[in-house]
């Protein structure tokens, strides 16, 4: 089973790395956060599956240290950027410019490292380890707990998905409006196919982190709630590493790991269908894939030059700019 587990993470993690890359140019911090958290997490689940095939091995702790901090950044990460991606497609049914770039780098990246750190609250022990699956955070189990790590993020969630409505009911109310928008010649970067495929994104990528946090965390908490006393009680045990053989973990256990375990390959997938074709990208594509047969030919004119052309296109598609001062919104 980690064989597949595996292959299915790196796989994820190309369907992902492939719309980064076709999107860099277009500075929009908050899809690029998106897509940037969700390939780092394939990556790590890939690794992680090849490290601990069929073992539970206490191998590479620095690894987990770092990794299950990712994990728990990933966690909030996603719903906040989606949050900022929705309020940028909002912004643009009132032709208003997108937030300051500095205060959807907060969002995006500088909060999830907040809640990495308060994580440490609620870290009852180093990490776990489960065969297959890998080092996974620990999580002392209480109100604290869902303060810190599920409350924001369901909250996050909720929120986009309010400003998506909002974006969707000002778009079908000022339609004709924003077909005149996109004919300008200073919003020639706006497209209607751009702009629907960010607001589907945040309606799906909304539910379904929503959905994620709602049932995973019900599940960690059907037991019960631990009473969270005081500091040293909760981490008597701080270097602690807990180790699972498959064979050992309950069976409604182990659904609910191999489900939260999917859900970031799963999101790669809604990430690859909105962005990784159309137009705009598979030209990129065709220009690679000339640029290899030239290269395995060795004839033609090399990789920079014919992506430059093709690429610029789809690093533009789903740019806007704002309608008063030209700024790129979305």
């Amino acid at each position: 089973m980690s064989g597949a587990l595996s292959a299915a993470a790196f796989i994820a993690f190309a369907l992902a790395f492939l719309p980064l890359l076709l999107h860099l140019r277009s500075r929009n911090i908050p899809l690029l956060s998106i897509i940037a958290w969700i390939a780092v997490s394939d990556l790590v689940y890939g690794i992680n599956s090849v490290i601990w095939d069929e073992n539970i091995d206490i191998v590479a702790s620095p690894w987990c240290d770092i990794t299950t901090k990712l994990k728990i950044g990933a966690n909030i990460a996603l719903p906040a950027s989606t949050l900022v991606l929705a309020l940028r497609v909002y912004r643009i049914t009132l032709q208003k410019g997108r937030l300051g770039m500095p205060s959807e780098l907060g969002v995006c990246l500088g909060f999830p490292f907040i809640i990495m750190v308060l994580h440490t609250i609620v870290q009852g022990h180093r990490f776990d380890v489960y065969e297959d699956f890998g080092c996974t955070p620990a999580i002392f189990v209480s109100i604290p707990s869902i303060i810190i790590l599920d409350i924001p993020p369901l909250v996050a969630s909720a929120v986009a998905l309010i400003y998506c409505s909002l974006a969707l009911v000002n778009f079908a109310k000022q339609r004709r409006a924003f077909l005149l928008l996109t004919r300008q010649p200073h919003s020639s970067q706006i497209t209607k196919g751009g702009y629907l495929r960010l607001v589907l994104l945040v309606l799906v990528l909304g539910v379904w982190n929503a959905l994620v946090i709602a049932l995973t965390r019900a599940s960690a908490y059907k037991n019960g709630l631990l009473p969270w006393t005081n500091w040293d009680d909760v981490h008597a045990d701080f270097w602690l590493v807990s180790a699972y053989p498959l064979a050992l973990v309950p069976a409604d256990i182990l659904g609910w790991l191999y489900f939260s375990w999917a859900a970031v390959p799963i999101s790669s997938f809604f990430v690859f269908g909105f962005f990784g074709f159309g137009g705009d990208t598979t030209g990129t594509y065709r220009a690679v894939g000339a640029w290899f047969n030239a290269s395995m030919l060795r004839r033609g004119t090399g990789f920079q030059s014919t992506v430059a052309s093709h690429g610029s296109e789809a690093s533009q598609a789903d740019l806007t700019k704002d309608h008063h001062h030209g700024r790129s919104v979305a």
